[in-house]
């Protein structure tokens, strides 16, 4: 079924139980409403500064004073519709990890078996995310969790695939008085990104597999930047867990706008792809059931008589 933005932009959710085209198609559709949504918010930025701008010239004239007040007015309520319509302006990274990720696997999964699909769009500090607040120090904490993607699928092979991220963030405040006597706000946000590929086997396809945990570690091969975490290996499963720093990105999204001004011959650091990364986790982890499988075939070396 295809998606139904009127429904969608009421929990900012999109849960499915689809194939991977028809979830594909869903996400291009996101995608398109994300856009449209970014035009209108320009849109209403442009009006509201011109609507702000002619209360300039009309205010000097005393006989239109009205009028200047009713455009500051009307550019006041342009910037409160702007600000009510981003919430529908959704994290390009999101959808676009997990398009990127179901391309790239697509030719792998079981195209009879359908995919789940939990991706949560609403903001990472939604009050519902919100899992503590106290005092650190001079700052006034808040802590969000946001499990906000899960993919399950299973491979063409038969392996069972698990694709899940979780966002941390941290954001704090405090109040300061300068020795003018002004109070002044001061704000800090930091976070981190939980990034976890496992895989769920049949144990007699590949023997010994919670044999090559202490080994595992080798076959871990990240980009650069990217975190090994953690990384769990028992008879019928695998797992890796990786973090990515706040500010990662997807390569095949539109890039975000500089946030400030790069000196002249210096290069911006490279921001993590974190759809590389999930490849690269789903990679390294096949390759430990290589490992696995060959050891299996190996016939056991007879002792001489």
């Amino acid at each position: 079924m295809a998606l139904d933005p009127s429904e969608f932009l009421k929990t900012y959710v999109y849960e499915v139980r689809a194939p991977v085209p028809e979830v594909l198609a869903d996400l291009k559709a996101l995608e398109e409403l994300d856009i449209r949504t970014e035009k209108k918010r320009r849109m209403l930025w442009r009006a509201a500064l011109s609507c702000m701008g002619l209360t300039v010239p009309l205010i000097i004239a005393p006989i239109l004073w009205l009028l200047a007040a009713a455009s500051f007015a009307t550019g006041i309520a342009l910037i409160l519709i702007r600000a009510r319509v981003g919430r529908a302006d959704l994290d390009n990274r999101r959808y676009g990890l997990l398009a990127t990720v179901l391309k790239r696997f697509q030719v792998d999964l079981d195209a009879n078996a359908p995919v789940d699909v939990k991706l949560d769009l609403s903001p990472v500090d939604d009050a519902h995310k919100c899992v503590g607040k106290k005092k650190r120090g001079r700052w006034d904490s808040e802590d969000f969790t946001d499990a906000w993607l899960s993919l399950h699928g299973r491979l063409a092979d038969g392996t069972h695939l698990h694709l899940s991220v979780v966002e941390h963030l941290q954001k704090r405040r405090r109040s300061s008085r300068s020795s003018s006597g002004k109070t002044k706000l001061k704000t800090k946000r930091k976070g981190k990104t939980l990034l976890q590929v496992g895989l769920r086997v049949k144990p007699e396809r590949f023997p010994g597999l919670a044999g090559l945990r202490a080994n595992a570690k080798q076959a871990a091969k990240l980009p650069p930047g990217v975190a090994l975490s953690r990384l769990d290996v028992a008879e019928d499963r695998l797992a890796m867990r990786a973090v990515l720093d706040q500010e990662w990105t997807v390569l095949t999204t539109k890039p975000a706008p500089p946030e400030g001004k790069t000196p002249q011959g210096v290069k911006p650091p490279a921001r993590q792809d974190g759809a590389r990364a999930a490849t690269m986790m789903l990679l390294s982890l096949y390759q430990v059931l290589g490992t696995s499988r060959r050891q299996g075939a190996t016939p056991a070396r007879q002792k001489p008589v």
